[in-house]
C-alpha cells in the first residue's frame, strides 16, 4: 500500500529504536528502515524520550511501537 504524503490518515503506527539512556529518561529514535505501510514516509516522531520507570516495566524494549491516533 503506497500512501501519497498529503493523504489523511486517521491513525499510523510508528517504529523507535532504543538509542540511549539518559539520568531519568530513555532515548528512542525513529526508525528510517522498519516502518509499516501507514508510516507517512517521512519522520513523524524523530526522537522520544521515555521515563526508565515505564520503560523498565515494559521490560527494557530496544524496540518499540507508537501508535498515533486522530481524535
Amino acid at each position: 500500500m503506497v500512501i501519497h504524503p498529503y493523504e489523511t490518515l486517521d491513525s499510523m503506527r510508528v517504529h523507535m529504536t532504543f538509542e540511549r539512556e539518559t539520568k531519568n529518561t530513555v532515548r528512542f529514535a525513529e526508525d528510517e528502515n522498519n516502518q509499516p505501510d501507514e508510516h507517512p514516509g517521512t519522520p513523524a516522531l524523530v526522537t522520544v524520550y521515555i521515563q526508565k520507570v515505564a520503560w523498565q516495566r515494559l521490560g527494557k524494549p530496544r524496540h518499540i511501537a507508537i501508535q498515533l491516533s486522530a481524535r
